[in-house]
């Protein structure tokens, strides 16, 4: 019966221990990085004066968004500490106003310098005009445990034309909807 009762008191040592590893485990994989708040902080190329807040609606689904005026390309930088199995959740879009008029559309990307090189992690390209089905919210989650731990330069990229096609900024109305890291 001693052997027993010290057989089972081992066996919730071990469980109590465990769960406890876990649970300092879970407690360290990071916290989740809301990108909107933010915003201010993160780099804008060309210039700041093409980005703004808004709150955007398409279709009913309203969320916090990035809004980019129509020009050749945008960069927004962040600096961010990646942490434990995080994951980029982003939607892209275009304003309704852009979805009626002529356009080719957006293209958005998604890259990630480390220092040592630079990564495209995503690349969509979005015209609403032309391919009805575009006229949405498009969610996109992108997994960043590759670079857990690290600092990086997160950067969301537009581009006003596909690649090969001549300069058109008819109707881009770039939305990146609530931008954030995740854990997952």
């Amino acid at each position: 019966m001693k052997a027993n009762k010290a057989a089972l008191a081992a066996v919730v040592v071990i469980v109590l221990l465990a769960g406890g590893w876990w649970l300092v485990r879970r407690g360290s994989a990071g916290s989740p990085v809301d990108l909107m708040t933010a915003f201010d902080s993160a780099q804008k190329r060309p210039g700041p004066e093409l980005f703004s807040k808004v709150d955007a609606s398409l279709n009913g689904e309203t969320k916090k968004a990035i809004l980019i005026q129509p020009t050749v390309g945008t960069r927004l930088t962040y600096r961010v500490h990646v942490p434990d199995s995080a994951w980029l959740s982003v939607a892209v879009a275009l304003q309704p106003e852009a979805w009626e008029k002529p356009g080719d559309g957006i293209k958005f990307y998604v890259h990630v310098s480390d220092g040592r090189g630079d990564e495209a992690l995503f690349s969509q390209h979005v015209d609403p005009f032309n391919n009805k089905s575009d006229r949405k919210w498009i969610p996109v989650m992108v997994d960043l445990s590759a670079y857990a731990g690290e600092d990086v330069d997160l950067m969301f990229n537009t581009y006003s034309s596909m690649p090969g096609r001549g300069e058109n900024h008819d109707n881009d109305l770039a939305l990146w909807g609530a931008p954030e890291i995740v854990i997952r």
